[in-house]
């Protein structure tokens, strides 16, 4: 990684529930907690400490979060985002170019459609195949991306960002 280059991970939150008290409000099933764990601990293991973690303040992704960390995943700054929770793809783009520039590596967790098409939107053309395949295979729950952004959070825009991993939960 270079001065300039920057980690950015982009999460759909792990399996919820569909008990009542509105969508804001469902809570993860155990084995969305599972897989939360192991993602967390492929964060730890692949990426590190994370310098922010920016989460939808849904309930089922903060409890996404929780759980990570159960697993080893780490941020040295946490923001919980009423914006993220049903955001859009503009809103996302947004959310990434205003991200602070002391903050090297990123986790922005969240919800489909958002976060898939945000994913798909700023994958540069130039990753290995077989990962941009994944991509395009679909977006389950706990699907997480790696991407590589060289430069500043404000040029994040289509295809700017180096896809490098999709690590999709296994059934």
């Amino acid at each position: 990684m270079t001065d300039t280059s920057r980690t950015l991970l982009l999460m759909r939150h792990s399996e919820a529930g569909h008990g009542g008290g509105g969508d804001h409000a469902r809570t993860l099933t155990s084995g969305g907690r599972d897989d939360s764990r192991i993602a967390g601990r492929w964060i730890a293991e692949h990426v590190g400490a994370l310098d922010l973690a920016v989460v939808s303040s849904a309930t089922r992704t903060r409890q996404t979060w929780e759980a990570a960390t159960e697993g080893g995943a780490r941020a040295a700054a946490v923001d919980l985002s009423d914006e993220v929770y049903d955001a859009g793809l503009a809103e996302l783009l947004a959310l990434l170019t205003h991200l602070p520039d002391e903050a090297r590596t990123v986790l922005v967790l969240g919800h489909a459609p958002g976060i898939p098409a945000l994913a798909r939107t700023i994958a540069s053309k130039d990753g290995p195949r077989d990962v941009a395949d994944a991509l395009q295979r679909g977006f389950p729950t706990t699907t997480l991306c790696r991407f590589e952004v060289e430069g500043d959070w404000l040029d994040v825009g289509a295809a700017t960002a180096d896809l490098v991993d999709v690590v999709v939960r296994q059934d």
